[in-house]
C-alpha cells in the first residue's frame, strides 16, 4: 500500500486523523457561523431600498465610475474605479470575466454601491460581481460544509481504528478501507454539489442536503453491502511501509 494512503502506517494514520478532525471542525464552523452570516448579508443586500433623499443609510445606489489600472491574472484581478468627484477606489474581482477582461482604461461602468462597497459593476449589457459581494450563494457553501463534515468524521474513525489495531504490524481490514473510500466519496459529492450550485446560482439552502444525499445514497448502499461481505473476503499479504 502506498505510503501516502491513510491506512499505510502509523504516521499516515495520525496525519489523516488530524486532517479528518480539522475537516469536522471546519464543517461545523461553516454550518454554524459562516453560512448563516452569508445568508443574512445576502438577504440584507437584496432587501435594501434604493437610496433617496429620505433614505440615505443601508441603501443601494448606482454610481458611474471610470475604470483604470486593470490587472488580470491568477494572483491579481483588480481595477481602480474613480467616481465623478475624482475619488479612486481599488476593487478586487473573483474572475477575469465576463466583464473585466473586456474593459480598457478610461471605460465607464455603473457600479452598485452598498454599505460603502462596490458590489458589482455593469457595462455593455454585462454584469460582474466584485469580492465585496458573496462570490458563491450560501447554498454552495452549505453543500461544501455538508460534504466536509461526514467525510472528515468517517476518515477519523477509520484512522483511529487503524491506530488501535496496530498500523505497523497488521494489515488494514477491508472494512477500514471501505470507510476511507466512502469518506472520499462523501467529500467529492460535497465538492460536486458546491461547484454545481455556484455555477448555476442555486440559492435555496434545502437543495444542498437534498442533492448531496442523492449522490451519497448509492455509495452508502454499496458500502453497506460490501461491509456485510467483508469477513468472507480473502486476506491480502501485508508489507507495512517503513516510517
Amino acid at each position: 500500500m502506498d505510503g501516502r494512503h491513510p491506512l499505510s502506517n502509523s504516521a499516515s494514520a495520525i496525519l489523516y486523523l488530524v486532517a479528518g478532525l480539522a475537516a469536522v471542525a471546519g464543517s461545523a464552523w461553516m454550518a454554524v457561523s459562516w453560512v448563516p452570516g452569508q445568508t443574512a448579508e445576502e438577504r440584507a443586500f437584496r432587501s435594501a431600498p434604493a437610496c433617496t433623499r429620505e433614505v440615505r443609510t443601508d441603501c443601494v445606489r448606482d454610481e458611474e465610475f471610470t475604470v483604470s489600472e486593470i490587472r488580470l491574472g491568477k494572483k491579481e484581478r483588480k481595477a481602480t474605479l474613480t467616481d465623478a468627484k475624482g475619488a479612486p477606489r481599488r476593487v478586487g474581482f473573483p474572475d477575469d470575466g465576463p466583464l473585466l477582461k473586456k474593459l480598457d482604461d478610461g471605460d465607464r461602468v455603473t457600479g452598485t454601491v452598498w454599505r460603502g462597497s462596490v458590489q458589482e459593476i455593469a457595462a455593455r449589457g454585462t454584469k460582474q460581481p466584485t469580492w465585496a459581494a458573496p462570490v458563491n450563494p450560501p447554498s454552495a457553501d452549505l453543500a461544501a460544509a455538508i460534504g466536509l463534515g461526514p467525510a472528515g468524521l468517517l476518515l477519523s474513525v477509520a484512522c483511529a481504528w487503524r491506530l488501535r489495531q496496530g498500523a505497523d504490524a497488521n494489515e488494514p481490514t477491508w472494512r477500514m478501507r471501505y470507510l476511507v473510500r466512502l469518506a472520499c466519496g462523501m467529500g467529492l459529492a460535497g465538492v460536486v454539489t458546491a461547484v454545481a450550485f455556484a455555477a448555476l446560482g442555486v440559492r435555496p439552502l434545502w437543495a444542498a442536503p437534498v442533492l448531496w444525499s442523492l449522490l451519497v445514497a448509492p455509495m452508502a448502499a454499496l458500502t453497506v453491502r460490501a461491509w456485510r461481505r467483508a469477513p468472507y473476503r480473502p486476506r491480502e499479504p501485508w508489507r507495512p511501509t517503513p516510517l
